[in-house]
């Protein structure tokens, strides 16, 4: 699940898989994103870095997507295409003029502040 920040869960099922991942939509709903702008504050921080969101991150080879998605779907739930997997080891988010890479970090419960 992505509770520990979705960076943090890529990053966990890449090494598992032996597999990099290049994101080409950030899964950030259009309220969150207005709220980050009339914060201040920065949507792929947000998307990526924060936590507490208890969504599934899951790969599906792209001949199984459908199937993949009617299943989920008949049982009350929604998947979201966010990218794709990529031997280049890493997590890259596609953005306008290239890609830049996710670090590997993510909410941390019981972290101190210094």
């Amino acid at each position: 699940d992505s509770s520990d920040g979705l960076a943090w869960s890529l990053h966990e099922l890449s090494k598992a898989s032996n597999v990099g991942f290049e994101i080409e939509a950030m899964p950030l709903a259009p309220e969150a994103r207005e709220f980050a702008k009339m914060h201040g504050l920065d949507p792929i921080e947000l998307c990526f870095y924060g936590g507490e969101e208890y969504e599934l991150v899951v790969t599906v080879k792209p001949k199984l997507w459908r199937k993949a998605q009617k299943a989920v779907e008949e049982a009350g739930g929604k998947l979201i295409k966010i990218g794709r997997t990529v031997e280049k080891k890493g997590i890259y988010l596609k953005v306008k003029d290239g890609t830049v890479p996710l670090e590997p970090r993510g909410w941390e419960h019981f972290r101190r502040e210094k």
